[in-house]
């Protein structure tokens, strides 16, 4: 989301679709949390239908956590149906991923997406972050870059200028704050950096 230009866009939960309004921008998906406490063919089937709206501009949070929701096999079923609608649809895809990184990239090696992937709320170390941008996928960064670690300032600093992107993840925490961490953890200017995030967020999301 740009600092300036304060581009917002709402991460709904499939359950939440009636907070869909027509002139805001909005991801919506099922997270793998709630993978087991749902009719996952009607939500899938609602999927389908809500992605087609022009307003709903990415599949997400989609993913997997093996601290939290189904077992990770039902995990793994549920995201790989959802990056196929994402594909059919040509929309990108946001992830939620905890500790299942691998099992992550053997999906994306099985369904070789033609859409841009992001991993929202990356706090990982920087080989794990390489690894990630080797297979091509675009790395978010949230409030726990206001206290990082040296091993989080690494990453970021890994990062290419071409696929990172700041959230503040409905955290009470400024973009302009987590844009001025960023920009310093970097060494680069505040207005780059926000020129460059301007710049990925229309190709990622083709606005």
């Amino acid at each position: 989301t740009p600092a300036d230009t304060v581009t917002s866009v709402r991460s709904l939960l499939i359950s939440e679709v009636e907070k869909i309004t027509p002139h805001d921008l909005f991801t919506v998906g099922i997270h793998p949390w709630y993978s087991e406490d749902i009719d996952v063919d009607s939500q899938l089937t609602l999927l389908k239908e809500l992605v087609n709206r022009n307003n709903v501009i990415a599949i997400g949070e989609i993913g997997l956590d093996k601290h939290r929701g189904g077992p990770i096999e039902k995990q793994i079923e549920l995201f790989e149906k959802q990056v196929l609608i994402a594909e059919k649809a040509q929309k990108p895809v946001v992830i939620h991923c905890v500790r299942a990184w691998v099992e992550l990239l053997e999906v994306r090696k099985r369904v070789k997406p033609s859409v841009p992937w992001a991993i929202h709320g990356f706090r990982g170390q920087s080989e794990l972050a390489k690894q990630l941008l080797g297979a091509g996928l675009y790395l978010s960064f949230g409030p726990e870059t206001l206290n990082a670690s040296e091993g989080l300032q690494e990453a970021i600093r890994t990062v290419p200028l071409d696929r990172i992107f700041i959230e503040s993840d409905d955290a009470d925490v400024s973009l302009k704050y987590l844009y001025t961490t960023v920009s310093k953890i970097k060494s680069i200017t505040f207005r780059d950096l926000d020129e460059q995030i301007n710049y990925n967020f229309a190709e990622f999301f083709k606005k």
